[in-house]
């Protein structure tokens, strides 16, 4: 049997020997081939480079759907300085950091200095359909913490419709001035707006709250398109002393039909969690609620949630609509304003006390009617 030394001699390989690393430039290449031509593509070249399978069917398809294409116009390189190296090498360029300040946690956030006690380690395991008094031991135990919130709510969701539990943490924010941090994926908070607006509810008049999406990791491919993953993790930090965390998600399909479990754990490991949530937070992105409520005036909300709750995934025709429905509502504020700004400049220049235009007349259906005109007092 050979010694390590008559390996390395022989140039056999690394001893001892390591397991392959998570990066393959093969499914790298594959890809490339998925996004640019399609599945026929990637079956195509899987076969001319002997390459087993890695993608099940409903992950080819999720991405062959959900690929972004590239900026119409990409923006040019920057010249390099005087002086600049050419490899673009530097000494200071930390390519995990960021330059830009993460956002605040404004409403406050519970103070814990590292290693601080956080209450005994307990574990409390919960599954549904559950067995004893009541079957549904997930959504009864998820509705418990949040009442028993006195301080902050941390909520990441992939998905989250349950208006039951919407309507706990409302109640908690506006009776009992909890905070509320929510995160949820970009992927479905479509149907997170279409559930606030069939309850009614302005999320900019709840100020105790706030609502940000975040995405998965995103993979760029060499023509520019890009591949943006989505959120799975699911968790609820209460008051920074417990955590509820498993598979179930806060919609009605998990709290009445589908089988899933949560544990509640309090003392060291709710730091972890902690630590993530601020993580994640600081990688998410704001919504502009005062957008949201101008399209909500104007009806394009109701079109642009139609579009992504008829599919699970974006494609770029869909993408490419709700871009156009949003600048079409931005265009029809900016006409309906500049008219009206027209017509009161003419009544500026009237000297009678009051300006009545006479109302024009015009043709419809072969007869004579009034078109609409301002009368307007000074």
């Amino acid at each position: 049997m050979a010694n390590p030394s008559q390996w390395l001699e022989e140039g056999a390989g690394r001893w001892p020997p390591r397991p392959p690393g998570p990066y393959s430039e093969a499914q790298r290449l594959a890809l490339e081939e998925l996004v640019a031509g399609g599945p026929e593509a990637l079956r195509a070249f899987l076969r001319r480079e002997q390459l087993p399978p890695f993608l099940s069917e409903p992950e080819v398809q999720a991405i062959a759907r959900g690929a972004l294409p590239p900026a119409a116009a990409p923006e040019p390189a920057a010249e390099p300085f005087a002086g600049a190296s050419l490899d673009a090498s530097s000494l200071t360029y930390f390519p995990d950091r960021s330059d830009l300040e993460p956002p605040a946690l404004e409403l406050g956030w519970p103070g814990f200095a590292s290693g601080a006690f956080r209450g005994l380690t307990r574990v409390e395991a919960h599954f549904q359909p559950g067995c004893g008094d009541s079957i549904y031991g997930c959504k009864e135990a998820v509705r418990r913490q949040i009442r028993s919130a006195r301080q902050m709510i941390a909520l990441v969701m992939d998905s989250f419709t349950d208006t039951d539990i919407f309507k706990d943490l409302l109640e908690a924010c506006s009776q009992r001035q909890v905070k509320a941090y929510i995160l949820l994926d970009q992927s479905s908070f479509s149907h997170f707006l279409k559930m606030c607006k069939d309850l009614g509810v302005d999320l900019e008049q709840e100020k105790l709250m706030r609502i940000r999406n975040i995405t998965g990791n995103t993979y760029y491919t060499r023509s520019g398109a890009k591949i943006v993953g989505k959120v799975c993790e699911k968790f609820m930090l209460i008051d920074g002393v417990r955590v509820t965390t498993g598979s179930y998600s806060f919609t009605w399909t998990d709290g009445k039909l589908n089988s899933s479990n949560i544990l509640i754990l309090s003392g060291p490991a709710v730091a972890h969690f902690d630590l993530e949530f601020r993580i994640l937070y600081a990688r998410s992105k704001p919504i502009n609620l005062k957008e949201l409520s101008s399209c909500r005036k104007n009806k394009v909300l109701d079109q642009v949630v139609s579009i992504t709750v008829a599919s699970r995934d974006l494609t770029r025709e869909k993408f490419l609509r709700m871009e156009f429905l949003y600048l079409r509502a931005f265009v029809g504020n900016l006409k309906r304003k500049r008219s009206w700004l027209h017509a009161s400049r003419e009544a500026v220049y009237v000297s009678n006390n009051a300006m009545h235009a006479s109302p024009p007349l015009t043709k419809r259906n072969g007869s004579l009617v009034m078109r609409p005109h301002w009368i307007i007092e000074r």
